[in-house]
């Protein structure tokens, strides 16, 4: 699978929607002997899938995009929105505006704006009436979820059920993030992108989206429509699930398209632990099937990938 440096932001869609998207169902248990084999093919066919019946109706998910309006609705200069920025706070938690995003292929700028927090550490939050606490229940929603998905891919990649749960419990580097894509009528241009095409570089990525935009690319190298439904949760596996896997399992591309519909994006990653060294697994890598990724760290990644998105972004900004 390419990494994000080797993606083409330009690559056609196949069509309007995904024809079968994958799908595991979270009413009964995901590591049942059917759910399993039907994620590891998930896996192995397509690389992407999505979790139905994990959200109800009425649940965080429609409280934080409740929140979420609240939040994008602000004007740029108002006092709520600029205490929060990242501009002014120094970290990258916070709210980064129109264009801070930084650009995943060269020459492009990406139309979106973002709130961005982790576990704990330097966040700041806006005062909107009960925001921080209908956030941070979204966040112990799809943490609980995503735990779940954790081994149940583990069990699909024939290791033990706890190993990516175990390296992935301090949540010192996962994140979550709240994305605004504002309708966007300007044409279609190599520069003009929602986000332009990568791969996350965590394990896993939770998303839901309130609007189409989010396009997949499968391991045939296809791009495809991902699902829209807010009450279904579409998983993204990550650059650190594919080191381990030595590339069974392969990072799932992604990008996302400028239209001229609003949209709101939740997105959770799942990243390793700080201690951890990322090396292929011994159930992957041997003298018949050589390791292709040199260990790495998951700050160490994470620094390199985003310094060089960095880059691309200034860049193009002048």
């Amino acid at each position: 699978m390419p990494q994000t440096r080797d993606l083409r932001q330009f690559d056609s869609i196949e069509d309007t929607a995904f024809p079968s998207i994958p799908t595991v169902n979270f009413e009964g248990p995901l590591t049942s002997d059917a759910e399993i084999k039907r994620l590891r093919a998930a896996c192995l066919e397509t690389g992407f899938f999505t979790v139905d019946n994990a959200l109800q109706p009425s649940t965080a998910i429609t409280q934080a995009l409740y929140q979420m309006d609240q939040f994008f609705a602000l004007h740029d200069k108002d006092p709520r929105k600029v205490s929060v920025s990242v501009r002014r706070t120094g970290h990258k938690n916070g709210w980064t505006p129109l264009f801070g995003e930084p650009a995943y292929q060269p020459g492009t700028l990406a139309h979106v704006e973002s709130f961005d927090f982790g576990r704990g550490g330097h966040n700041v939050w806006p005062e909107l009436p009960d925001f921080r606490c209908d956030i941070r229940r979204c966040w112990d929603a799809l943490a609980g979820i995503g735990d779940s998905v954790l081994e149940a891919l583990a069990l699909a990649a024939g290791v033990d059920r706890q190993f990516f749960v175990r390296n992935c419990a301090t949540r010192e580097f996962s994140t979550m993030r709240l994305l605004h894509y504002p309708a966007n009528r300007a044409p279609v241009s190599e520069k003009n992108v929602g986000i332009a095409a990568h791969t996350d570089f965590e394990c896993i990525t939770l998303l839901v989206q309130s609007a189409p935009g989010l396009e997949l690319r499968n391991r045939a190298g296809q791009w495809f429509d991902a699902p829209s439904n807010t009450g279904q949760i579409v998983v993204l596996l990550g650059d650190m699930i594919e080191r381990w896997t030595n590339g069974l399992f392969q990072a799932t591309g992604h990008r996302v398209r400028n239209t001229n519909q609003e949209r709101m994006s939740i997105v959770k990653f799942f990243a390793v632990d700080d201690e951890v060294i990322v090396t292929p697994l011994p159930e992957f890598a041997d003298s018949s099937r050589p390791a292709i990724y040199a260990p790495v760290g998951q700050r160490e990644h994470l620094a390199t990938e985003v310094l060089r998105a960095e880059r691309n972004r200034d860049k193009e900004k002048g």
